[in-house]
């Protein structure tokens, strides 16, 4: 069944943090000073067990292990055996290959968004963004929200951490998800309020590429 999103009634758990982010005291300041320059790709790099299952641009997705991470580019072992080099950009989002399905069935779609065709937005000035002070706050309140993507995707779950390039989510049951922050279009709470900084300029698909 597609979920429509923020109409829809709320579900609150208690969820622990992703054990890479875990609580920083301190404020702000001090989370970022810990977690600010964390990534998926740079954590998994080189760890064969488990695998990833990455979510991208065209409505593609990929499984594997990574293999190597580089600034804008890894590689990616796929569940063949052949290694595919990945822009990160192209990707959205990600989880554990295990949960795969499960994150599909709780994912629902706003088609108006994906209409619109945006992305992969390449250049920072055309993407979405939420402050990280408001991700923090966001956090620490523990407030279920919607997180729509660039082709309409819709993620609803708990932040759990962030850093510059990423955004952890818990959905519901505690699957743990991924959301690359130059891959949202817009994160509202249940009652529809909008939490991004600003609404970039308009732009035509790929913008930046």
């Amino acid at each position: 069944m597609v979920r429509r999103g923020p109409n829809q009634a709320a579900w609150k758990e208690p969820l622990r943090p992703a054990r890479s982010l875990e609580y920083a005291p301190g404020g702000l300041e001090s989370y970022l000073k810990i977690h600010g320059r964390d990534s998926l790709f740079e954590r998994e790099a080189g760890k064969e067990s488990g695998g990833w299952c990455f979510f991208m641009h065209g409505r593609q997705e990929r499984t594997g292990w990574i293999l190597r991470s580089e600034t804008y580019e890894c590689d990616l072992v796929t569940e063949e055996g052949s290694t595919e080099k990945i822009h990160k950009v192209r990707v959205k989002f990600a989880c554990p290959a295990s949960v795969r399905e499960e994150v599909k069935r709780q994912m629902g779609l706003n088609e108006a968004v994906q209409k619109k065709g945006e992305g992969p937005h390449f250049l920072p000035r055309y993407r979405h963004a939420v402050p990280d002070r408001t991700l923090h706050e966001l956090r620490e309140n523990r407030e279920v929200l919607f997180f729509t993507l660039l082709e309409g995707e819709i993620l609803r779950g708990l932040v759990t951490g962030f850093s510059t390039y990423e955004i952890s989510l818990s959905m519901k049951g505690q699957v743990p998800v991924v959301l690359l922050r130059h891959a949202l279009f817009d994160v509202r709470d249940k009652k529809g309020m909008s939490y991004l900084k600003k609404t970039p300029e308009k732009t035509t698909q790929g913008a930046g590429t």
